[in-house]
């Protein structure tokens, strides 16, 4: 039996092209690209299937590569914690969830996982959307964030502080599927960009940094809940990340100014 290394490396499908910019935009962001049947595609909670045509696969890799350099430099390396030693970006087609797994709708954009080594983002090859990168990236920084708190007592980030920002009597609804009308009102109130951001603390975070990624300025309008927890979120992950070297002020900061 070969090493998975080196079965990826002589059993490909696609243009040899294909392969080698997949690499060289992993060695630029310090990143694990992966194409074809390089992708795991039966994952623990989702089935995908390899995309085979290389239009599709092309598509991807550039709006992979205009996301990915809309970060400082370095940022993805430092996105390494534990045991984990790198981000892996999966680009695989027709992710759908397993039966039983708690997600709405069935059919998903992405994902991102703790593999122990490495953290999982697939994305979906064939739908793939710049939001739907920011939003994965959005939850390996979220675990990073977690991590650091666990081992930094000064550190900024706590789920604690996070709820303290939250409008009175909120509790997010810790399910995809069931919001009840009761948290729906909430939407109402200028601290949430979408229903969607009612369902986890993790995916309101997403959401926020969604929309600041994606330049939408209306959704952090002075005096909003939205404005007050991006900047919280913008702090934590100053206050967590080596920052010599980035702008004085990043792209999901500029919503801000």
């Amino acid at each position: 039996m070969s090493p998975p290394e080196q079965t990826q490396q002589t059993q490909t499908v696609l243009e040899q092209q294909l392969y080698d910019r997949a690499a060289q935009l992993s060695a630029r962001f310090d990143v694990d690209i992966r194409i074809a049947e390089q992708c795991a595609l039966d994952y623990s909670s989702y089935d995908a299937y390899a995309i085979m045509d290389p239009v599709f696969i092309r598509a991807a890799l550039d709006i992979l590569e205009e996301c990915l350099s809309m970060y400082p430099k370095g940022f993805f390396r430092q996105l390494t914690f534990g045991t984990i030693e790198t981000v892996r970006f999966e680009l695989a087609g027709g992710l759908r969830a397993k039966d039983g797994v708690d997600t709405y709708p069935p059919s998903v954009g992405g994902f991102a996982q703790n593999m122990g080594s490495y953290y999982l983002v697939a994305l979906d090859g064939y739908t793939l959307l710049k939001q739907t990168v920011f939003h994965e990236i959005s939850h390996v920084i979220d675990a990073r964030l977690k991590w650091d708190a666990m081992i930094r007592e000064d550190a900024l980030y706590s789920e604690e502080a996070w709820m303290a920002l939250q409008p009175d009597g909120f509790r997010y609804a810790m399910t995809y599927t069931e919001v009840s009308e009761e948290l729906l009102r909430f939407m109402e109130s200028g601290y949430f960009i979408t229903e969607y951001s009612l369902t986890y603390p993790t995916e309101d975070r997403a959401k926020l940094m969604e929309a600041a990624m994606n330049q939408f300025t209306w959704d952090f309008k002075p005096g909003s809940g939205t404005r007050k927890k991006l900047q919280y979120y913008a702090d934590c992950i100053r206050d967590c990340f080596d920052t010599d070297g980035w702008p004085e002020t990043t792209l999901w900061e500029q919503v801000l100014k």
